[in-house]
């Protein structure tokens, strides 16, 4: 009886155990089934919902940008591209080998297409499944109607291939002002590109969907993907993104519209929960007159026929530093950038010694020549006693130093007896040495000027691309070139030779300074932005900015100016190409001289009107000879378009005005 009796306790005992040990696993799970749905409901139910939402963005048409006037100059074109969407397509692989087939042969009419490259982009695109079409690369876009009736027609077919209507980007001035426009690419051709905007959101949150979930792709929605597209040089890369209140503003970019559905556990659509269609980007106005800019275009394309020479001109608004023209040539048509580039023309265009890519106005650095004394002429009159009744001879050349080296006048038969306005209307090299070994200019003030109108840095123009010139002075050539300052390199600098170059943009700015009375300005291509209304609507007018004003007294800059219309007006100044127009010129011919077995770079900088000036030109051509016969007659009839002006023929020149 007792063994029986110890049996039931030990029984109990044991029973009791299990109880327990059920009662606290029973716990455990009910506290974690409370933890899960009431603590962390939010979290799990939005991730669920992530799992079996997909979203699917629609691109964006990208804001247009016209000339000051409202010319068009790049705006969207709708174009066919046939597209994947991986949900719809078939996984049987003999199914997929004759949808290859059939699309293959459609698209291969026209260019050969092979099948195994095709598979191989399917498959890639088909690899995450889901509702959102993806584009088809090289022959798959921008087909033609044949090729689009000819899909459609085998659609049943062919599952999983659509055709999409897409916003591609088009310039219709074709080369007009190309590098001033830029182009667009799409973003993952530079994964680089991507990596730094990726992360980049709308300035405005959309709310959550239905007011009921706060899916974050939506709520915090990234302005690029990996389709998007992006803009590369010139406006199109300035004016993607601008900086407005600590953050980056998209301005060109669209806002991405999309379609969020439920999806099964294929990927396939069930229904679709929300949408917004997509809102175009903003409209930039430029400053640049296009028939300006078509004017400038041409006469530096007949200046250069035949040659492998290059050339550029800019003209600018002497008060607000708007860029009216900006050219380079040669030039590339910026559609080419659309679709993917043959790699021999690739090939064609990295090889042209010319550089047809660089944009030659603000990124070409060469000796300016003579044009620059318009600025060492404001030095020696600002910091010796040059006056402008101080008269030096010119026999035709001078000796300096010890080693009498020969420094030698364009005009080997001498000007005489020359004074201040003498040498600036026919750019007496003796006189400006003379400023040198007589006057006291010396090689510190000639860089402090130069660098004080701009030369040797950035001007700031709101285009990327730029190249910041050099001005060579005593420390540099100590350090870099381990070698002293010596008399010859100021006598060579003072006219604009030697180490010394400068952009012609550098150069638009640097005579808009003098005609302005000694304002340096900020060159600006963009005059207007037009934010659409989902970013307020409102129109952004940009606003003049001043570098710096230069420390000058009025008078120097007086008689600087009228050295440069004396060189237009006497009978043998440098600048008669521009004279009788109409309208009256001041201006400053270059003949820079850059290897002794080559012709020299022809140079013109000018501002008009004389009494009020309006505008600023320079031009330069690349080996052009000399600037009064080259670069001047090419701005001549700029002036002559902005003033609404016959340009007429070029006035006759004499012999001795050549430089």
């Amino acid at each position: 009886m007792d063994s029986i009796a110890d049996e039931r306790s030990q029984f109990a005992i044991r029973l009791r155990v299990v109880a327990v040990t059920v009662g606290v696993v029973f716990a455990l799970f009910v506290g974690r089934l409370w933890v899960l749905q009431l603590t962390r409901w939010t979290t799990y139910t939005e991730s669920a919902t992530a799992n079996r939402t997909e979203i699917v963005w629609e691109e964006a048409p990208r804001g247009i940008i016209c000339d000051r006037s409202g010319v068009v100059l790049a705006e969207n074109r709708p174009v066919w591209t046939v597209h994947i969407v991986p949900a719809d397509f078939p996984d049987d692989q003999e199914a997929v080998s004759e949808i290859v087939g059939q699309l293959a042969s459609i698209l291969g009419k026209e260019t050969p297409v092979s099948t195994v490259d095709l598979r191989k982009q399917i498959s890639e695109i088909c690899q995450g499944k889901g509702p959102e079409a993806r584009p088809l690369k090289g022959a798959g876009e921008n087909v033609s109607l044949e090729m689009v009736q000819a899909i459609e027609a085998r659609q049943y077919e062919m599952p999983g291939v659509v055709i999409k209507q897409i916003n591609q980007r088009y310039y219709p001035q074709g080369k007009r002002a190309a590098h001033l426009m830029g182009y667009v690419r799409p973003i993952n051709v530079n994964l680089a590109d991507y990596e730094r905007v990726k992360d980049f959101c709308y300035p405005q949150y959309q709310p959550a969907v239905n007011g009921l979930l706060n899916i974050e792709k939506l709520a915090h929605q990234t302005i690029y993907t990996l389709s998007s597209f992006f803009g590369q040089e010139g406006v199109e890369a300035s004016y993607e993104l601008l900086e407005r209140g600590g953050g980056m503003v998209p301005v060109l970019p669209g806002r991405r519209g999309y379609h969020l559905y439920e999806v099964n556990a294929s990927g396939q659509p069930v229904r679709e929960i929300d949408s917004r269609p997509s809102d175009p980007g903003a409209t930039v106005y430029l400053a640049i007159d296009s028939e300006l800019q078509r004017v400038a275009e041409q006469a530096l394309e007949r200046a250069i026929a035949g040659s492998q020479r290059t050339a550029a001109a800019v003209m600018m608004d002497v008060q607000t530093g708007e860029i009216l023209a900006l050219a380079s040539k040669p030039s590339l048509d910026a559609n080419i950038w659309t679709g993917a580039i043959p790699p021999e023309k690739w090939e064609r265009i990295h090889s042209d010694p010319r550089r047809p890519m660089r944009n030659t106005a603000i990124a070409g650095e060469y000796p300016p020549g003579s044009i620059f004394k318009i600025i060492s002429a404001t030095a020696a009159l600002q910091t010796t006693g040059l006056q402008e009744n101080t008269t030096f001879t010119c026999d035709g050349a001078i000796t300096v130093g010890r080693h009498h080296q020969r420094f030698e006048c364009w005009k080997h038969s001498g000007h005489g007896a020359v004074d201040f306005y003498k040498g600036m209307a026919q750019s007496c090299d003796v006189y400006f040495y003379q400023t040198v070994l007589t006057a006291g200019l010396s090689s510190d003030s000639i860089a402090r000027y130069a660098r004080l109108f701009g030369l040797g840095s950035s001007t700031g123009i709101d285009i990327p691309g730029e190249e910041e010139g050099f001005v060579p002075d005593r420390e540099w050539k100590a350090t870099v070139e381990r070698d002293s300052w010596l008399t010859g390199d100021t006598v060579n600098m003072v006219i604009g030779q030697g180490w010394l170059t400068a952009t012609p943009l550098q150069m638009a700015v640097a005579t808009a300074a003098v005609a302005n009375g000694g304002k340096v300005l900020q060159p600006r291509v963009v005059r207007k932005i037009q934010w659409p209304k989902w970013m307020g609507g409102n129109a952004e007018v940009l606003k003049p900015v001043v570098m710096r004003e230069l420390d000058v007294a009025p008078e120097t800059l007086a008689h600087v100016r009228q050295g440069m219309r004396l060189a237009v007006t006497r009978p043998h100044g440098t600048a008669q190409a521009v004279g009788g127009l109409g309208v009256a010129v001041a201006g400053k011919t270059g003949s820079a001289q850059h290897r002794r077995d080559r012709p020299t770079h022809a140079w013109f900088v000018c501002f008009a009107p004389y009494p009020q000036p309006k505008y600023a030109v320079a031009v330069f051509v690349w080996e052009g000879g000399y600037g009064g016969t080259t670069a001047a007659p090419i701005a001549r009839r700029i002036l002559a378009a902005a003033f609404g002006l016959d340009s007429g023929p070029v006035p006759a020149r004499l012999p001795s005005a050549s430089d």
